[in-house]
């Protein structure tokens, strides 16, 4: 009885250091796996600081990582998104009412009414009787968007003075909301009822759609607006935020037709967004330079036809034995391609100096210019982003005129503006894999240095 005691007693000990040991493996890798985790959000929330990625990237890609992917910071964003574009909120928190928030209603109220400022005029001027909105519609429970609107308030005091010394009342409002937006439309704005709305400034974020964000994590869209119920006298009505300059037209249309729609294109860097709020005498597109041609001054508005464009419509291109040659080429430049075949062309993800890279498409097109018509070219391009009223001319051709392959361009695209694009073409049969090379990396090159000249960096 005491050997089969002792048997049973060592056979205990035995399974007692088996799951010691196991669970001694399994800390380990739970360690492991912590450690890779704080590391990758390390590394993304340095991109993030750089203002290399947007917010609506950083925050997809922390969920993969808390999910334990490792690939979290390489992975392309619709397979994280489930192919969804960053339009709208796939599901609010409850405490959130789809409702807009009514000034009515102070249970429902989604900001601090507090926090609005009201400017008087310092002297008369062009701006009696008329108001300059300042709303910001950056969510007050994201501090990163707090650190973001608290930038820029510190560079609008030059234009509220300069408003100011023109008659204009001006008025700021940390936290904008939905009724915010429609009431200084409609002359009703809390601080300048009855004053006719100028100009108004929102800064947000923005959706592919046209669509902005509120404080309080609303949004607005065009067709929320009444057309009817907008102020005749509005001239500006200025988006600091992405996107929105590519829907452009549709916000004109949507308030009323007549006032000038600014906003930017594509996702921008904070750097950029301060930059459009800080006056330089080298360019004519900032926000000082809008209040002194269309408020200081009653020059005319731009209209449909001078804000119209005429791009190349895009080419649909094929592949045919593209990928026999540009395997070759690709080597060359140390790229990395794939095919698409629903698309007719090739994607090539060129390597930069500096560690960046720039996405580029190649696919075959027959020239039809005299003297080498019907000859099939290698078409290689480049997108840049969506032309807007803040894009300066000089933006997209000064400092690129040195001698080479690629040139700047403007394609239609599914948007209300043109697509700013790099693009150029050498005949296919009769050139060297060099000279191939060569065509992709200018291309690439230009279009890289294009982007953070006008958006920050590449911020899709």
């Amino acid at each position: 009885m005491a050997d089969e005691e002792l048997d049973e007693s060592g056979a205990s000990d035995v399974t007692t250091d088996a799951t010691e040991a196991t669970d001694a493996t399994e800390d380990a890798e739970a360690n492991a796996e912590n450690q890779r985790k704080r590391e990758l959000q390390s590394q993304l929330d340095a991109k993030l600081d750089a203002e290399e990625i947007t917010l609506y990237e950083y925050n997809l890609r922390t969920k993969a990582i808390r999910s334990g992917r490792e690939d979290a910071l390489e992975v392309d964003l619709k397979e994280l998104s489930g192919g969804e574009e960053p339009t709208a909120f796939a599901k609010k928190p409850s405490a959130w009412s789809s409702e807009p928030k009514r000034w009515t209603s102070p249970e429902g109220r989604g900001d601090d009414p507090d926090v609005r400022i009201v400017h008087a005029p310092l002297a008369p001027g062009i701006g009696d009787g008329k108001a300059f909105f300042f709303l910001f519609g950056l969510k007050k429970s994201r501090s990163i968007d707090m650190q973001m609107r608290d930038k820029e308030l510190e560079n609008i005091d030059d234009d509220i003075e300069t408003l100011r010394k023109a008659g204009y009342t001006v008025v700021v409002d940390p936290e904008g909301t939905k009724e915010d937006f429609l009431q200084a439309l409609r002359c009703e704005g809390e601080g300048a009822e009855g004053l006719a709305p100028a100009g108004i400034l929102w800064s947000a974020h923005g959706y592919e759609d046209g669509a902005i964000e509120t404080c309080d994590g609303g949004t607005i869209r065009p067709e929320d607006i009444d057309s009817a119920t907008v102020s005749a006298d509005l001239r500006l009505m200025i988006f600091s935020a992405c996107y929105t300059g590519s829907r452009s037209t549709t916000w004109r249309k949507a308030l009323g037709g007549k006032p000038l729609v600014v906003g930017w294109g594509r996702p921008v860097t904070i750097t950029r967004a301060v930059d459009f709020l800080t006056p330089d005498p080298d360019t004519d597109t900032d926000l000082d330079d809008l209040i002194e041609r269309y408020l200081l001054k009653d020059t005319p508005l731009p209209g449909e036809a001078t804000t119209s464009y005429s791009p190349l419509a895009a080419a649909r291109g094929r592949i045919a034995d593209l990928p026999e040659r540009i395997k070759r080429i690709a080597d060359l430049l140390r790229a990395k391609w794939e095919t698409q075949e629903d698309k007719g062309r090739l994607q090539l993800f060129v390597p930069l100096p500096g560690g960046r890279k720039q996405l580029v498409e190649a696919f075959i097109i027959d020239c039809a210019e005299p003297f080498n018509e019907g000859e099939p070219l290698l078409a290689i391009q480049s997108e840049v982003g969506e032309l807007s009223a803040i894009v300066d001319p000089a933006l997209l051709l000064s400092g690129f005129g040195q001698p080479g392959y690629a040139r700047v361009a403007l394609i239609s695209s599914d948007t209300d503006m043109p697509n700013i694009v790099t693009q150029g073409f050498l005949p296919l049969s009769r050139v060297r894999d060099r000279d191939l090379a060569a065509l992709i990396y200018q291309v690439a090159s230009l279009g890289d240095a294009l982007e953070y000249r006008i958006f920050g960096g590449d911020m899709r």
